[in-house]
């Protein structure tokens, strides 16, 4: 079953007609038919994060694209579709004044225009910046995705949305400080180069043979991304012997992501 948690990347690759699925539900998915666009973003963007981007119901959206493989009816109820989805695209807030000349601005439609992953520059602009400057964040869509990737690493957001260009502004909260937990978690995006690979339907001992297998492509511009029905705690001590370190989160019942990266 197609879930609201997959990859539009891993989603294209198993089910190839989805995209016509996707173009025929929003004129927004149009982006995907490039391809240079499509290999830059579909690799971290989740299909539940792709229909907040577009505004469409995440409910017709899996219906539609579960008939793909003849399964009917959604991964989730409704009501926790409904309820997630609007934590996740909630950009109605308290509006927040900056200095002018604390703020950072990065227009990204240029770049994604040329057909690349605007990730890096942003980052890059991430680092330059001084504790109390504001990052200014200018892209024709909402950038839900990044929310998550710059909130892990202290960042509090504003949105704000003029006609068809979005405005979003990433200030360190000096209230709630997150500088120290953030440093400590490890996010995919943080990479330069992300290799997935799908073990979860594989019996013992391959998926740790696979992955095995798969270590000597990580350095540290690479992470490793693994997609597995469980939690494959046998696997942490040969990673820890050949220097890697694994990052387990639990998506769902028998879905677990890891990403294994370089120490």
């Amino acid at each position: 079953m197609i879930t609201k948690e997959i990859k539009i990347s891993r989603l294209l690759e198993e089910y190839p007609d989805s995209l016509n699925v996707l173009l025929n539900i929003s004129p927004h998915f149009s982006k995907l038919q490039n391809k240079l666009l499509r290999k830059a973003l579909a690799g971290r963007v989740t299909l539940e994060q792709a229909a907040s981007i577009a505004g469409v119901d995440l409910n017709i959206l899996l219906n539609e694209l579960n008939k793909l493989n003849g399964t009917s009816g959604n991964s989730v109820s409704e009501t926790n579709i409904n309820n997630n989805s609007k934590e996740e695209t909630e950009t109605v807030s308290k509006e927040v004044s900056f200095d002018e000349d604390k703020i950072v601005r990065l227009d990204v439609r240029p770049i994604l225009n040329s057909g690349k992953d605007p990730l890096k520059d942003i980052m890059q602009k991430v680092k330059q910046l001084k504790d109390d400057e504001v990052l200014l964040i200018i892209n024709s869509f909402e950038p839900i995705p990044l929310y998550s990737v710059l909130g892990k690493k202290g960042f509090s957001h504003f949105t704000k949305k003029e006609e068809q260009t979005f405005f979003v502004y990433f200030y360190k909260n000096k209230e709630e400080d997150k500088s120290e937990f953030s440093q400590a978690v490890i996010d995919e995006n943080d990479f330069e180069n992300i290799i997935e690979l799908d073990v979860s339907q594989l019996q013992p001992p391959e998926p740790m043979m696979k992955i095995l297998e798969t270590l000597n492509q990580v350095d540290e511009k690479t992470c490793l991304l693994i997609y597995h029905h469980r939690e494959p705690h046998l696997l942490y001590p040969k990673l820890e012997e050949r220097g890697y370190q694994a990052f387990c989160n639990k998506l769902g019942e028998d879905h677990y992501k890891i990403l294994i990266t370089k120490k």
